[in-house]
């Protein structure tokens, strides 16, 4: 043993001292002072995010106003119209509508359709909501009130923000007219609705008229019915399931392509691959562990799978030359366990998949996937949330690595299957949790932005507007915020027609999210 000497440490490795940096009283050993030197991380502090900027909405536009859509914020330079985005994501505007308890707790998605009507071709908006009861809804979503026979009113109700002495009734965006008797009353939940033909986020995107909608099974006995919304009465058809998918399975999920041509549809034996004009359809992945979230990429050629062991696996649609379709290469995938123990068996470790995929590219949550995104501004991106409460973004250049390139934390899960949602622009996620609060993050930083509770269950599905304009997004945004915090603070009367004279613009196009809940479907701004 070296002696020690008062400020230094000795490294047996190099077999010299070194001096110890500051001042170290009361030290009694090079161990300790080599311990003080290199201190444990500690964890972060969550940041209070609605404290994050003290600007003030108003001040970004007198801000815009002096330096114009670049304006200084916090002695850095940064767009407007990125501020007010945040500003309105710490800031939520909440509404809750009656009468919509037990009808979109499992599935949720709003989108256009042309409707022929006897004056012609009208186009509308609706809300096609599932229950876990079997129930599936066609709600009417209107700007203004209105009366029906055979349908009921939901009216709208402010709930956040919470404000005591505020007298002022703010206007609700939306108007939802229920129709006394639901569409569908299946014997399992409704675990899906899709859109046939997805549109892009644009003014002048086509409607879609057909959704996809899948039950979970009752008894093992998933189905699956084809929604037409084209005439005024609503069309609802089963497609049975022919070819080798067995129509003794549980459907998990389910996802369409582009073209609308074919579905994928995750099972408890894996996913498989269906002509949604003819029924006929066979299994691209094979698969003991259930998968419990798919999607497709942009290019229709590959679908990402979750399963319920927390892998994902991307897998290639394409046949390979000189092998027979649908004959299923196997491979053995090394299973990451999230064991603390680290007890488990060697087989156990390893699980057979069959598919065209590549093993080295399959990357591993800690849990059982709930829900799966990709980017479309970067297809290359691709969002996972497991059970566990882990919300990850991976970029599949670099699976190889085993690590996701952002973490959205304060996220809390333990057993459901919840659906988060990614907005048209693509600059923010939004999640429900078991806790039942409901979070916002940045997707680029991976912030949160705000976390609010506003319902006594959990929301667990979540899905935008169908149609949202990039050009009229910055008055939306701010008419919004402005119109329902500080419109008492603007005093002169060119301010206040400035702000509300974008509503006539603003009424032209859908905007928002819903979330679906036990409880109710809310409207978040």
């Amino acid at each position: 043993m070296k002696p020690e000497l008062p400020g230094f440490y000795y490294d047996e490795e190099k077999n010299r001292y070194f001096p110890i940096k500051g001042p170290i009283p009361g030290a009694k050993s090079s161990s300790s002072s080599r311990t003080k030197q290199k201190p444990e991380p500690k964890p972060e502090q969550e940041t209070n995010y609605q404290k994050r900027t003290k600007l003030k909405a108003l001040k970004l536009v007198y801000s815009r106003e002096l330096n114009g859509n670049v304006i200084p914020v916090n002695k850095k330079m940064s767009n407007f119209r990125d501020e007010i985005q945040k500003t309105q994501a710490s800031y939520p505007v909440v509404w809750r509508y009656g009468s919509t308890e037990d009808i979109g707790d499992t599935a949720l998605k709003q989108f256009q359709v042309d409707v022929q009507t006897p004056v012609g071709l009208t186009r509308k908006n609706i809300l096609v909501a599932g229950s876990a009861g079997g129930c599936l809804s066609i709600l009417r979503v209107s700007k203004d009130r209105q009366v029906y026979d055979g349908v009921i009113e939901c009216d709208p109700v402010s709930v956040l923000p919470c404000k005591e002495n505020d007298t002022e009734e703010r206007e609700a965006p939306e108007h939802i007219l229920r129709p006394t008797q639901p569409c569908l009353v299946a014997l399992s939940s409704i675990s899906s609705i899709e859109l046939i033909g997805r549109s892009d986020a644009s003014e002048n995107s086509h409607p879609v008229n057909r959704a996809l909608i899948t039950t979970l099974g009752s008894t093992g006995r998933g189905s699956i019915f084809i929604l037409n919304v084209a005439e005024e009465v609503n069309i609802l058809t089963p497609r049975s399931l022919q070819g080798n998918v067995s129509s003794e399975c549980t459907i998990w999920t389910a996802d369409c392509n582009i073209s609308g041509s074919h579905a994928a549809i995750g099972t408890d034996l894996g996913a498989g691959l269906v002509d949604l004009e003819t029924g006929v359809g066979s299994y691209f992945l094979r698969s003991k562990s259930d998968v419990f979230a798919l999607q497709f990429h942009q290019s229709g050629n590959i679908v990402h799978c979750g399963l319920r062991n927390g892998a994902i696996v991307s897998v290639d649609l394409r046949e390979r030359p000189g092998r027979p379709f649908p004959r299923l290469t196997r491979h053995q995938i090394r299973y990451q366990s999230s064991s603390k123990t680290c007890q488990t068996s060697t087989k156990k470790q390893w699980f057979e998949l069959q598919g065209n995929i590549n093993p080295s590219h399959v990357i591993y949550m800690p849990s059982s996937l709930t829900c799966l995104k990709t980017l479309k501004t970067s297809d290359q991106y691709l969002m996972a949330s497991s059970m566990d409460g882990t919300i990850k973004l991976f970029d599949q250049r670099m699976v190889k690595r085993g690590v996701g390139v952002q973490t959205y934390g304060g996220h809390v899960n333990s057993h459901t299957p919840i659906e988060f949602g990614i907005d048209p622009s693509e600059r923010f996620l939004l999640s429900g949790g078991d806790d039942c609060y409901t979070r916002i993050w940045s997707i680029k930083s991976g912030q949160l932005m705000s976390e609010n509770k506003f319902s006594n269950s959990v929301p667990s599905v979540v899905c935008w507007s169908a149609a949202e304009s990039t050009y009229t997004l910055t008055f939306l945004l701010l008419h919004n915020f402005l119109y329902c915090f500080f419109l008492s603070l603007v005093e002169t009367e060119t301010s206040y027609v400035g702000i509300s004279g974008q509503r006539d613009r603003k009424d032209s196009i859908g905007h928002g999210a819903w979330l679906g809940s036990r409880e109710a479907i809310f409207n978040l701004l």
